[in-house]
């Protein structure tokens, strides 16, 4: 019951998957437009969850002392973005905020770089994992480490260290996202499967299992550099033996090469050359491989917390848990910091830009960010409840059991994350081996290093 009191709040503004997280990714998953209009996102407000929300009077006293117009380009579509717009303008009704929109992760990244290298940048725009690089080292943000809600505890330490460098925070991070295995329960009890797989043994008898049962036992398109298979495997199989294994592949002392290429094979001699996962999956959009799932065509796909909505509106009824991927001892999952707020260091309507991040750090503000956006939140100030589906990913992902790729990488980022879907996504279809696949990676940082 819980799931669904959230999935009616989430309704209006979730209704189609974005991501990762690191927020919403279209290249890299796929992202659909809302057909509901804005203007319907706050309608349920009487059903909202149980949360530490904010205090009502305070977040409707209008503040008439800001005035003038603010420019935003968003990670998040207009639908999504509309109950974080509404209550800034009930908070700041003498301010127009200049919306604009691109769909992350290439179109975003894009964008906002030619936006900023021709000087018209917007004053308020997010960092991702894939362009903090760019942003910090070009001195395109602002420094906010001594903004209030950086010094009171509100963000996270966690946060200064994702999106900061040499002791300085550059972005207002608020929440994180999940992700891993969905999987349909009743399409394993169909199967006589009655325990979730705790390793990767026995994920792939689980995928035969099905199989024979005459279900497809998963989908994936090996778009997605940051909800995949082989990044929670680098995580288990790789990433808890050493914690500072990426620090030294950048410092010389290890290579990609030594240590992808077990996950990487991992994924494809146990899911692809056994036919779970096929070259034609590659071509699919990350909306049919969500709707395949809610529709009850596949038992498994990859997937994150942004999607729970857009299952429960296609069924609502269906029965579904998200799992983590097992390794050979350990499992892990998907999950990163979610896009932060950045102000633009060239803007010249800082008065205006600091106060909206102040807003969006508020109570009030973190409350509006879940009903539109999903995240679970991870600022001090509202704690929303989470749906049942996802509660155990969210628990896991907190206490240290994930990995993602982009967060790991000191450097290059962007370059390597398309370097790595690439070579995934040719491993797949059968023109690499893992181990080429792995290669490429070090091949990539040895030339965008010499740049």
């Amino acid at each position: 019951m819980k799931r669904k009191i959230v999935s009616l709040i989430l309704t209006a503004v979730m209704l189609s998957s974005i991501l990762t997280g690191c927020g919403g990714k279209a290249s890299e998953g796929a992202t659909a437009e809302s057909s509901k209009p804005a203007e319907e996102t706050a309608a349920s407000e009487e059903n909202a969850p149980e949360a530490e929300s904010a205090d009502d009077s305070e977040a409707s006293e209008p503040a008439d002392d800001l005035s003038g117009t603010l420019s935003i380009l968003s990670w998040y579509d207009e639908t999504k973005a509309a109950p974080v717009l509404e209550a800034f303008k009930a908070k700041y009704p003498n301010v127009t905020v200049d919306f604009q929109y691109s769909p992350p992760v290439a179109d975003y990244v894009e964008k906002l770089s030619t936006l900023l290298y021709s000087g018209a940048g917007p004053d308020i725009f997010y960092m991702a994992l894939e362009n903090r690089e760019d942003l910090i080292k070009g001195n395109y943000v602002e420094d906010l480490s001594n903004e209030p809600y950086m010094t009171d505890g509100t963000i996270p330490d966690s946060v200064k260290t994702t999106y900061g460098a040499d002791g300085k925070a550059y972005s207002l991070a608020v929440d994180c996202w999940v992700g891993g295995i969905f999987y349909n329960k009743d399409m394993f009890e169909q199967a006589g499967i009655t325990e979730e797989p705790k390793t990767w043994d026995e994920l792939l008898e689980v995928c035969q299992t099905l199989k024979d049962a005459g279900i497809q036992p998963i989908m994936d398109n090996c778009q997605d550099a940051a909800v995949n298979f082989t990044a929670p495997l680098y995580g288990s199989e790789v990433k808890a033996d050493n914690a500072n294994i990426v620090q030294d592949i950048f410092e010389g002392k290890a290579t990609f090469k030594d240590t992808w290429t077990t996950p990487i094979a991992m994924w494809k001699e146990g899911l692809i050359d056994n036919g779970y996962l096929t070259a034609d999956m590659v071509g699919a959009t990350g909306d049919e491989v969500v709707t395949a799932f809610a529709t009850g065509q596949v038992a498994m796909i990859l997937s994150g917390s942004w999607n729970l909505n857009t299952i429960d509106t296609i069924n609502p009824d269906m029965n579904y848990k998200c799992m983590g991927v097992p390794g050979t001892d350990e499992t892990y999952y998907c999950g990163a910091i979610n896009v932060g707020l950045c102000i633009n260091s060239a803007s010249q309507n800082k008065e205006l830009a600091k106060a909206f991040l102040e807003f969006a750090a508020s109570p009030e503000g973190l409350e509006a960010q879940y009903k539109g956006y999903g995240g679970f939140t991870i600022a001090d100030g509202f704690t929303p409840e989470f749906p049942e589906e996802i509660q155990e990913a969210v628990a896991n992902v907190k206490a240290g059991k994930y990995y993602i790729p982009m967060a790991d990488w000191l450097s290059y980022t962007e370059s390597l994350r398309l370097t790595y879907i690439q070579s995934l996504q040719d491993c797949m279809v059968g023109t690499i081996t893992p181990e080429e696949a792995a290669t490429r990676l070090d091949d990539k940082l040895a030339e965008v290093s010499a740049e």
